[in-house]
C-alpha cells in the first residue's frame, strides 16, 4: 500500500507552520512518527512522496485491526 497525499485530510495549521498528519498504516522513513512540521506545502509534497513508508507499529496495527472489526 502506498501513501496518497490528502492535503484537506492530512494538513493542518497555518501557513509557514504546517502538519503533516498520516493516517494510521503509514509513519515518516528516518524515524517511528506519524506527524511532522513543514514550513511550505513544497516541503509536504515532497516528503509524502520520499519519506512516508507502511508502518507496523503497535499502534498502526492496534487502529487497523479495530477499524477492520467495525467496518468490514
Amino acid at each position: 500500500m502506498k501513501y496518497k497525499l490528502d492535503i484537506k485530510r492530512d494538513v493542518d495549521g497555518p501557513a509557514g507552520d504546517y502538519l503533516l498528519w498520516l493516517p494510521f498504516g503509514f509513519r515518516f522513513s528516518d524515524e517511528i512518527v506519524h506527524v511532522r512540521g513543514f514550513d511550505t506545502i513544497a516541503e509536504i509534497r515532497k516528503a509524502a512522496k520520499n519519506d512516508v513508508v507502511q508502518c507496523d507499529c503497535d499502534d498502526c496495527k492496534k487502529s487497523i485491526a479495530e477499524f477492520k472489526r467495525l467496518f468490514d
